[in-house]
């Protein structure tokens, strides 16, 4: 069974999780925010994730806002050249506010030099993958990232998520 997608306001894509591939029922579902022009790139990436994953496309840094008034999500993937905004001032700002702090950063982008990458981890990048990304290296990535999340929220922790 294919995932549904469905358009709404903000001119952005959920992905109800209704499809075959392999669910990985050990880690907790995650909502995952894609911000990246390149919405088909985007879309084929989101595809990959295991089935109880929710994601949602959005194009531009200010629908990524707008959808996020009503949908926190726990991990946002973002590239740095946004049309409307520069991708790493929008992990910082998101990283500092308090709805969103803990919430998981991957950048994804074409940007390739050291610099960049290590920009992306000061403003409060999770991690960072240059692109193209194969299938594979993209879901071993997201488990890193999501069980480095598990372990900061843990019950051993005292941490709240």
């Amino acid at each position: 069974m294919g995932a549904e997608r469905v358009a709404d306001s903000t001119g952005g894509l959920w992905k109800l999780s209704r499809r075959s591939p392999a669910r990985d029922d050990n880690r907790p579902p995650l909502r995952v925010l894609f911000i990246d022009p390149d919405a088909a790139s985007a879309e084929q990436l989101a595809a990959t994730l295991p089935s109880q994953h929710f994601t949602a496309v959005e194009t531009t840094a200010q629908s990524a806002l707008v959808r996020m008034q009503s949908w926190t999500p726990d991990l946002i993937i973002t590239e740095i050249d946004l049309p409307d905004a520069n991708g790493l001032d929008l992990v910082a700002e998101l990283r500092a506010a308090p709805t969103t702090r803990h919430t998981l950063f991957i950048v994804l982008t074409a940007r390739r030099a050291a610099p960049d990458k290590i920009s992306s981890f000061r403003r409060g990048a999770d991690d960072y993958l240059v692109k193209p990304v194969s299938p594979e290296q993209f879901l071993l990535h997201v488990r890193s990232v999501s069980r480095f999340r598990r372990l900061i929220t843990s019950p051993l922790t005292g941490r709240d998520p």
